[in-house]
């Protein structure tokens, strides 16, 4: 009766299945690690920034007008500063206002 398994004291070990399947994911990690890395940046990173992107494309429009409304808006406060530092403004509004017409 032959022992088809060997025994360790013995020295002649058969590799397993399992170690086989180690070795040969280890052999091949340099492939199979940037492959699943790449996959993982397209499932999960890529394709949900394009997505959100042309949400973006979309709403341009909405916020460019926005930013032209702000943008007037800004200039004419800005002129309204510099009139009101400007002391001759201030002088030629109070004589208006104290003769009456509202400026």
């Amino acid at each position: 009766m032959a022992n088809d398994s060997p025994s360790p004291a013995t020295g002649g070990s058969r590799p397993s299945s399992l170690g086989l399947a180690w070795q040969a994911a280890l052999h091949w990690s340099p492939v199979w690690i940037p492959l699943v890395l790449l996959a993982q940046i397209l499932i999960l990173g890529l394709r949900p920034a394009l997505a959100r992107g042309s949400e973006l494309d979309i709403l341009t429009p909405q916020v460019s007008e926005r930013c032209e409304t702000t943008d007037a808006e800004h200039a004419f406060l800005e002129r309204q500063v510099r009139a009101w530092d400007d002391p001759i403004f201030r002088a030629r509004n109070r004589r208006a206002l104290d003769r009456g017409l509202d400026r």
